[in-house]
């Protein structure tokens, strides 16, 4: 019995394997300015089911690939869940800061046996600490369809 369990959980791991994967493309560290100031750390509820904190860094669109802006906007942005109150970020401390961030781009793969195809995305996660709170966003976008022998 428990060598079934064990051949079981093979099988399944190999599928899930060959359902999807997930390929770095790049990983790299930037240190960019961040002005730390009322009206660029903000509470906004822009592309969000809620509103959360959010962190304006115009030069984020100089090292990304994707577009990190959220709707209505002034500038690419990161958001933080570790507080709800832009003044416990801001410290009453107005400054410009240079902040280093990971910035990790990824290709999805997510295999269709029965179309035999695989649905190809990109995401891009952008994460950095500000004063002692992690900001981070991540944008996805749909590259398209492959072959599934092209499915790697």
């Amino acid at each position: 019995m428990k060598n079934l369990f064990v051949i079981l959980f093979a099988i399944l791991s190999l599928n899930s394997i060959a359902n999807a994967a997930d390929v770095i493309i790049s990983e790299r560290d930037v240190v960019l300015n961040v002005d730390i100031k009322p009206g660029n750390v903000k509470l906004s509820r822009a592309d969000y089911s809620e509103p959360v904190v959010k962190v304006l860094v115009p030069e984020l669109a100089d090292v990304t690939v994707l577009d990190h802006r959220n709707n209505g906007e002034g500038a690419p942005c990161l958001a933080t869940y570790e507080t709800n109150i832009p003044d416990n970020v801001i410290q009453n401390q107005p400054a410009t800061e240079k902040v280093k961030f990971k910035i990790v781009l990824t290709k999805q793969v997510n295999m269709d046996h029965e179309k035999l195809i695989c649905h190809v995305t990109m995401n891009e996660q952008v994460t950095g600490s500000i004063r002692g709170f992690t900001f981070t966003h991540l944008r996805t976008i749909y590259v398209g369809e492959r072959h599934a022998n092209d499915c790697r």
